[in-house]
């Protein structure tokens, strides 16, 4: 097998001359157009076929194909080969990055769904497979976040959670070592407790022997008594509620492996797979500590427990268990975003999603979230349910994402009218932006846009960085603007430098108007500074004009 960024190889014979091998990584670039030839007779199986998705490709006689790997950057492979693609835009580090923020976020945005501080509507394009959800979040509690599995093992390990346990049990007289009151009163109460001492037995000289003669006029002498014992256990509820979780993940990890596997009909994303085995390497020495030897198996999960709610370690595991059971009741997921974010690695839709989150930082700082009602969940008869994820803050205000706007009935030249309907939403076509905020029937939009060299999208330099947009970028939100209802403002978010904003000719508000602002991310995912305060400006205004 060979690779190039050229359709011109040498022959079988010329290259074995060569002798030319692999790097052990091969760096190619997103959005460049590579070759890959094979010698022999057939193409090796582990090629994926188009179908899988894996990359792009055109295939041409001689066993030659065409590769592009597109918007997608990360490691993956070539049969043999392992292959890092690179991308000028968002380096690979910023991108890693970029997926734990939106983990973290999303997880905070599942919890404020459950208590509830937000609404959901279904997305018609969601399946009920959320593995790739699943993956994230397990990678972010187990892997990324702070304490990670392993320091969460050994601040369990440490210091486990232990209660004093007391037990009543009937011991032998000669056992007890102590003897309450009540005790006693119990013991002379069950005469069956009693035997007959034989004449000159040493027991009768005693105190109690003597004491019992007195009284009964008999040679009685207790042969047993109940004891209270107390000693520390570490089989509480709260272990066994870890260590019931510990043994479900590796179960729930080998059926990630298989689904995630399956979905690409090949081979999964080398770093998927060495997540998934690194996890499972380190729940299995979690769980071999001599700790779990002496806990028994879970009964019932103790979720008033201020131990699960409170003690570093604890906490982490129970609020990842409590996160896993709440994805499966949220449906604003799109599974097939995330296959593409985690498999593929779709750079455009990892952007779209950091994006909302950033928008929604800034509101968060700038406003307070209020309850609203719970979860919608969309009824089997219902036909058509709004898609996109609603936050509601006070003063009325929402935060969308991937709200669609639905067009109106369309209308021949001859037709009579009788006046126009009442539209609320698009009065063409629907639309759908990522990004709106609304306020008293008025809409502010960011679309986020991330695309590559090809589409022509950005001023790019000759390495493929963005430095600016151009006048086509701006084409999309007047379309926004004029189409759907409401709309006063509508601007482009994009990975470059330069902001502008074209007001409206009856803009009385800078908002007012189309543009496009610069967004892009600096370590740990955070948001250049200055493209923060350029969004944050415009939603300022919006906010205290509406």
């Amino acid at each position: 097998m060979a690779v190039a960024d050229n359709p011109m190889f040498p022959s079988e014979d010329e290259a074995a001359a060569i002798g030319l091998c692999c790097p052990e990584n091969l760096i190619l670039q997103d959005w460049q157009t590579y070759f890959v030839k094979f010698y022999g007779d057939n193409v090796p199986d582990y090629f994926p076929k188009r179908e899988a998705g894996l990359y792009t490709q055109r295939s041409f006689p001689d066993q030659l194909f065409e590769i592009s790997f597109r918007n997608a950057v990360g490691r993956t492979r070539i049969g043999p080969v392992c292959v890092r693609v690179e991308s000028s835009k968002i380096i690979s580090d910023h991108y890693d990055e970029m997926l734990s923020y939106i983990a973290d976020k999303f997880s905070n945005l599942v919890f404020s769904f459950a208590t509830p501080l937000g609404q959901n509507y279904r997305k018609e394009k969601t399946g009920k497979d959320i593995a790739y959800i699943e993956y994230l979040f397990l990678k972010n509690y187990l892997l990324d976040a702070s304490p990670n599995l392993d320091a969460i093992s050994a601040l369990i390990v440490a210091n486990p959670h232990i209660k004093l346990y007391r037990a009543f049990c009937n011991c032998s007289i000669d056992a007890v070592t102590n003897v309450q009151p009540a005790m006693l009163i119990n013991m002379f109460t069950a005469s069956d407790r009693f035997t007959s001492l034989k004449s000159g037995h040493p027991l009768i000289t005693t105190n109690l022997g003597q004491k019992i003669f007195n009284k009964t006029g008999k040679n009685f002498y207790p042969t047993e008594a109940i004891e209270e014992r107390k000693h520390l256990t570490v089989d509480t509820n709260e272990n066994r509620f870890v260590k019931h979780f510990l043994q479900t993940i590796p179960r729930r990890l080998n059926g990630l492996r298989d689904v995630l596997t399956s979905e690409k009909k090949s081979y999964l994303n080398p770093d998927i797979e060495q997540h998934l085995d690194e996890m499972t390497h380190e729940i299995a020495a979690f769980l071999a500590d001599p700790l779990w030897h002496d806990v028994g198996g879970m009964a019932f999960i103790p979720i008033s427990s201020q131990v699960l709610h409170r003690r570093d370690g604890y906490r982490q595991l129970f609020q990842l268990y409590s996160l896993l059971q709440l994805t499966s009741k949220c449906d604003f997921f799109n599974k097939d975003d995330f296959q593409n974010i985690l498999e593929t690695k779709d750079t455009p839709t990892l952007f779209e999603y950091w994006a909302f989150f950033v928008v929604k930082d800034i509101l968060d700082s700038l406003l307070k979230p209020i309850p609203c009602r719970n979860i919608i969940s969309a009824s089997p008869l219902e036909q058509h349910v709004e898609p996109g994820i609603c936050i509601t803050y006070e003063g009325g205000i929402s935060l969308w994402f991937n709200k669609t706007y639905r067009g109106s009935s369309e209308h021949q030249p001859g037709d009579s009218f009788a006046g126009n309907e009442k539209k609320t939403g698009s009065y063409s076509h629907d639309f759908r932006p990522d990004i709106v905020i609304e306020i008293n029937n008025k809409r502010l939009i960011f679309d986020a846009k991330f695309k590559g060299k090809r589409d022509g999208f950005y001023g790019e330099s000759d390495d493929g960085s963005t430095f600016s947009c151009k006048e086509e970028d701006i084409d999309k939100m007047h379309c926004y603007r004029e189409a759907i209802k409401g709309v006063t403002g509508a601007y482009i978010l994009y990975p470059g430098e330069k902001a502008v904003v074209y007001s409206a000719h009856d803009a009385t508000c800078l908002y007012e108007g189309v543009g496009a602002l610069p967004l892009q991310p600096e370590a740990g995912a955070r948001p250049v500074q200055r493209h923060r305060e350029d969004i944050e400006q415009i939603l300022r205004e919006f906010i205290k004009d509406t």
